[in-house]
Formats: C-alpha cells, sequence, structure tokens
C-alpha cells in the first residue's frame, strides 16, 4: 500500500474512533513537527489498528494497560479511555483494566490513569463508577 493510502486509511480510523474531524492529538503534533503528526495516522492508525487481527475495544484495553504500565503517559491515556468510551465500553471495564495493573505496574501509575479516568468522566458529564460505593 502506498504512502498517501496509509495515511488516508489512518486519518479514516483516527477520526472515527476519536469522534472527531479534528483530534487534538495530531493537531498539537502538527503545530511543532507536522512529519510525526503524519506519522500518527499512517503508522499508529493505518497500521498498527488493523481491525481484521483485533477488535478496536481489545486494542482500547491493551492500549491502556500499556499507557499505565508505562507512566507519564496521562495525555495518551486521556486520547484512548476516551475512544474506548466512544466505542461504548463502559467506564467500569475501563477501570478494571487499570486496576488489573496494579500488580504489575504499581499503585502509584494506576492511580495517575484513574485520576485521567475521573476527570474525563467528569468532563463528559458520564457517572464515575464508585461514587454510589462507599469506601472505609
Amino acid at each position: 500500500m502506498d504512502e498517501e493510502a496509509r495515511h488516508a486509511r489512518g486519518w479514516e480510523r483516527l477520526t472515527r474512533l476519536n469522534n472527531t474531524t479534528t483530534p487534538r492529538v495530531v493537531d498539537r503534533v502538527r503545530s511543532v513537527a507536522p512529519h510525526a503528526a503524519r506519522w500518527i495516522a499512517e503508522f499508529g492508525y493505518g497500521d498498527a489498528y488493523d481491525e481484521d487481527r483485533m477488535s478496536a475495544r481489545d486494542r482500547q484495553l491493551v492500549t491502556i494497560g500499556a499507557l499505565t504500565a508505562m507512566g507519564g503517559a496521562e495525555a495518551q491515556l486521556d486520547v484512548h479511555m476516551g475512544i474506548a468510551l466512544n466505542l461504548g465500553m463502559a467506564p467500569a471495564d475501563i477501570a478494571e483494566a487499570i486496576a488489573h495493573c496494579i500488580p504489575y505496574c504499581g499503585f502509584p501509575r494506576a492511580i495517575n490513569a484513574f485520576d485521567v479516568l475521573a476527570a474525563l468522566l467528569e468532563r463528559r458529564g458520564i457517572e464515575l463508577p464508585g461514587s454510589t460505593q462507599e469506601t472505609n
């Protein structure tokens, strides 16, 4: 597949999954490194997001787990948690994916990911999964 076709395929997936025609993550990158923004569309979404090999939902769970474990990727967690919600994933499923990371990456990184999820849900006006539970 030629470069233009990869870019077009990637841009279509990127905008569909982010539910916008102007994904802010690409706009930020494009403003300082246009070639890197193109790579995000071509490789990140055109190649790596091949939906024939893994469902979009499963990809988001893997991505959220990897970004949680990596740490320091809160902006990217926000984007991919948003995609997960756009795909119809329940907030409790996203929270469980993060919780599952605790034995592998530790509480500090998981807590940072939970903070990202809580802020995203608040921005979207979605009830927090644990808001009806009382903690002791």
